[in-house]
């Protein structure tokens, strides 16, 4: 279990993370997102000691990073996939991790099967695709088959065959047991493999939920209607304190589920053409959340 509590970084007068708490559980995929200069880099940074928060502290496991004995078997991260030597081919760059973790080097061979990159093992990371980079800071970060993992942007690069292979594994990895920690500005992937979204903007926490409690608690959530008498339906719908829009060929209905309008057209003997929950992406909620509290925003001027 990895637990955030009041962390906080400052730098100057500038409050890059501002006492945040979270708690992220085992077999969870949640999703880390927040706009550009949110502060979700400052904060994976912090969780394994490569930025000293000013305030507050990470807690692996029950214990802080420096009383971990070995921590990359407690965690293990891909932050920055080019922070790799690329003179080096990807066996010896997995060799020199086992090496200074003191792991077991069979390990090697697994993980050079597990992310596809068995057929390019001792060519150098000079060579090889920002998609096979970004295999192989799969391939480090799981190297320790850690309790946490911490993946930043790990879809960069990847073809269809890359992405479809990193939903599997991140579900896999969840099923397993592990706290599975995701950051993606790609939010149709995130949508397809977290089972939990934290939001944060200006370096404060504004969303910690589910994806279905997002879902209920989105204002851009809304049941369509279409029947045989639309304003009869309409007031009926407003008389049981919807909010009720009327739309060219039906309704959009908020404050009520599609099976309480469906009650309502049955017990009035109203024809329903269509019936149906629309919910945002994730997208859309995003930045619903995320509305006001963006440091970078683009005017959409013409570059004449």
């Amino acid at each position: 279990m990895l637990k955030l509590v009041n962390l906080t970084k400052q730098y100057g007068d500038k409050i890059a993370v501002n006492r945040l708490s979270l708690t992220l559980q085992p077999g969870v995929v949640t999703g880390f997102l927040g706009p550009n200069g949110s502060g979700k880099s400052t904060t994976m940074k912090m969780i394994i000691s490569l930025v000293h928060p000013t305030a507050g502290e990470v807690i692996i496991d029950g214990k802080r990073y420096h009383e971990l004995t070995e921590p990359t078997k407690n965690i293990g991260t891909l932050i920055d996939p080019s922070a790799i030597n690329h003179n080096l081919t990807a066996r010896q760059h997995l060799a020199l991790i086992s090496t200074a973790a003191n792991m077991d080097t069979s390990r090697i061979n697994q993980m050079l099967d597990m992310t596809g990159l068995k057929m390019v093992e001792n060519k150098k990371v000079k060579s090889y695709s920002l998609g096979m980079k970004q295999r192989l800071g799969v391939a480090t970060a799981l190297m320790s088959d850690p309790d946490v993992v911490i993946l930043d942007e790990p879809f960069n690069g990847l073809d269809v065959d890359g992405i479809k292979w990193l939903r599997g594994l991140f579900k896999q990895l969840a099923n397993s047991g592990k706290t599975v920690i995701v950051s993606s500005h790609l939010m149709g992937e995130i949508q397809a493999v977290a089972d939990r979204v934290v939001i944060i903007g200006q370096g404060k926490l504004l969303a910690d939920m589910t994806m279905k409690e997002m879902n209920q608690k989105s204002l851009s959530t809304y049941v369509y209607v279409e029947t045989n008498h639309l304003k009869k339906m309409k007031k009926l719908l407003q008389d049981n304190l919807a909010n009720v829009q009327e739309l060219e060929k039906g309704l959009e209905v908020r404050n009520l589920t599609a099976k309480e309008v469906g009650i309502l057209a049955y017990k009035h003997q109203l024809t329903l053409f269509e019936l149906k929950t629309v919910q945002p992406t994730l997208e859309e909620l995003f930045t619903e959340i995320t509305a006001g509290k963006v440091d970078y925003v683009s005017r959409g001027d013409e570059i004449t």
